[in-house]
């Protein structure tokens, strides 16, 4: 008696699943699957004490830092990066001017685009200076080509600086990068 009850439950599932509603799936929508990520991290920070001008008594008047930003040359980026926004901000406390020139170069070490931001000196309250630099699609070949970025600093003339001038420039940034995956 059990094995029939059993053979009817089967029975009567395998009748209702096979006149079950389904539909035809379409594989063809995966060719239309699009996402549009946007990242936003650091690019990079460059502080500079007043003291740090003066190397062995003597005051030097330029500095930079090269940074190797190889990730522009993933498939990733080459493939699905449609537009970045990179921000810098310049924050100086030092009684000086200073220019802060950041330059792309490419793999053979040859400037393809610069960003320049002119800082004033001290005055009593901290001056802060901010840019945005946008690549979209007209530019963005720019970025995909850059290899190194150097941030260069230039002090310009003014009051002399000894190991016990008080203050510091400091160059922040960031890089929002917005993508198109298909």
């Amino acid at each position: 008696m059990e094995y029939s009850f059993f053979k009817r439950i089967i029975c009567i599932l395998s009748l209702i699943l096979t006149f079950s509603c389904s539909s035809d799936l379409d594989f063809n929508q995966a060719d239309q699957f699009n996402i549009k990520p946007v990242f936003t991290t650091n690019l990079a920070y460059f502080p500079l004490e007043a003291n740090q001008f003066i190397v062995d008594g003597v005051e030097q008047s330029t500095f930079s830092y090269i940074s190797n930003v190889d990730f522009f040359h993933t498939g990733f980026i080459r493939d699905d990066l449609v537009k970045t926004e990179l921000y810098f901000r310049v924050k100086n406390t030092i009684n000086r001017a200073y220019t802060y020139n950041i330059a792309f170069q490419d793999a053979n070490n040859i400037t393809i685009h610069n960003v320049n931001l002119a800082v004033p000196a001290y005055n009593g309250t901290e001056i802060v200076v901010e840019k945005t630099e946008k690549f979209d699609s007209t530019n963005i070949d720019i970025l995909k080509n850059t290899k190194n970025i150097t941030f260069s600093i230039a002090m310009l003339p003014g009051p002399p600086l000894t190991s016990t001038s008080p203050g510091r420039v400091e160059l922040s940034s960031s890089i929002t990068a917005y993508f198109d995956v298909k």
